[in-house]
């Protein structure tokens, strides 16, 4: 994990049933609620036997005795961590794959921080979780962690293609060669330099992944999703139809600055008065 502009206290490490335990202990509907997104990011969320996992917050030093003696509570750091997490109205979750490994973390963002956790790969229900200090830095951190590079031009077009063909093409591409993977693309009427360049990403790839980002409205999750390809020329953001009867891809040449510019957008928390339109434009 990048540890760059993260605040001084070392990084947690909790499972699931341990997030679902602590969250229980603040008495709150927004952090783990039915709707809230963080709950279907979470694997295994029932807690199980309590003791346990009473027992496993206790030996990690997450789980205290309160002053008073009259029940147990959590170390300020990670109640801070955890209402920090309940008072977001911003939310992004990131899933990346490389050719060495995976990448899943979700980052709950407010105005004056981010809590960010990241899924263990080798136990998917254990997760590293560290703040980040300064909210303009975020972008950075996501994008150098997509590996978003910065040769991308700014002139070539986005392409409108058709959904259903596109997938078929990318679920092969590693069984075609460039030429026939542009041999498809080419049946598309659209414009060719970018067609070659989109080839040429699709079986070069370097980094490919999703980014769902998430605005609470005071009653529900509001939700954007973007998927992205890359390769050591081009940046490719991608959106698409969610409706069945509809087939549309629009896939943009993404260069850094547009990028960051675009996260920063969606990172800028107002509470309550979130304008995301066009953030992903």
């Amino acid at each position: 994990m990048i540890m760059a502009n993260t605040v001084e206290n070392e990084s947690m490490v909790l499972d699931s049933k341990e997030l679902y335990f602590l969250a229980s202990l603040l008495e709150t509907d927004r952090l783990l609620g039915v709707d809230d997104p963080f709950r279907d990011f979470l694997i295994d969320t029932d807690v199980g036997e309590r003791e346990e996992v009473r027992k496993s917050l206790i030996s990690k030093g997450y789980l205290v005795m309160k002053d008073n003696e009259e029940g147990w509570g959590m170390p300020l750091r990670v109640s801070s961590s955890l209402r920090t997490a309940c008072n977001a109205e911003k939310a992004c979750w990131l899933k990346l794959r490389t050719a060495t490994e995976t990448i899943e973390q979700f980052m709950h963002i407010t105005d004056q921080r981010i809590v960010n956790m990241e899924r263990s790969n080798r136990e998917p229900s254990l997760h590293k979780i560290d703040e980040i200090s300064e909210v303009c830095n975020a972008s950075g951190m996501v994008a150098s962690k997509i590996q978003w590079n910065q040769q991308t031009p700014d002139q070539l077009p986005a392409l409108i293609l058709s959904k259903r063909q596109f997938e078929e093409i990318a679920s092969h591409s590693d069984e075609l060669d460039v030429e026939e993977i542009l041999s498809e693309l080419s049946n598309m009427p659209d414009d060719q330099e970018a067609i070659i360049a989109l080839a040429k990403c699709l079986k070069t790839c370097l980094s490919q992944g999703d980014l769902r980002f998430y605005a609470w409205d005071g009653s529900k999750w509001d939700t954007q999703t973007a998927r992205f390809l890359i390769n050591h020329h081009m940046n490719w953001l991608i959106r698409s139809s969610t409706k069945e009867d509809e087939d549309w891809l629009i896939a943009t040449p993404t260069p850094m600055e547009r990028f960051l510019e675009m996260l920063q957008t969606w990172f800028h928390v107002t509470p309550r008065q979130h304008d995301s339109a066009g953030a992903l434009s």
